[in-house]
């Protein structure tokens, strides 16, 4: 008989990961290919996955999109809980101080966009930072290991940062 398991899903860190490696996308049938492998593996009680939710009136069209690609998720698999908390949207350098800077160098329309998204992927203009999601998942993970009614923990991640929390849960 297979171990019992539980998986947590560290969503925007698995996704960074995966883009960092170029293995998107990684869609909601992506995810039930992993689930039924694991599946195969262990006998696969809960699968808990993290996520921010952006916000409907910043973003309608992002909100929409995760809205979608969460119900797809859930439908994949009837083991699944989706765990959210609220995206925390920061203004460090806005995209109109970024066009304003733009036209004040002489860069032409054309490569604006081009130059925004530059900045972003140096991080040197985070929009958005994700608050409390990793916290819910130690919290949860470590609360089903002392309880003890599994006997594998897997979390799914790309943030190195979750050392300690394997550390205490494997005790």
């Amino acid at each position: 008989m297979p171990p019992t398991a539980i998986l947590f899903i560290d969503s925007s860190n698995f996704y960074h990961s995966l883009k960092g490696q170029g293995c998107l996308p990684f869609d909601a049938d992506e995810f039930k290919k992993l689930f039924s492998q694991l599946s195969n593996m262990y006998d696969l009680r809960k699968i808990y996955f993290y996520d921010a939710v952006k916000n409907s009136q910043k973003d309608p069209e992002g909100y929409s999109r995760q809205q979608s690609f969460h119900e797809r998720l859930r439908k994949s698999d009837n083991r699944l809980v989706i765990k959210t908390r609220k995206l925390r949207y920061l203004v460090n350098i806005t995209e109109d101080q970024v066009q304003k800077a733009a036209k004040e160098v002489g860069i032409v329309d054309s490569c604006k966009n081009k130059l925004m998204q530059f900045l972003i992927n140096l991080n040197l203009i985070r929009l958005t930072k994700e608050k409390g999601v990793d916290i819910q998942l130690v919290v949860d993970a470590i609360e089903e290991a002392r309880n003890r009614t599994v006997e594998t923990i897997i979390l799914l991640t790309g943030d190195a940062d979750f050392g300690p929390a394997k550390e205490l849960i494997k005790k």
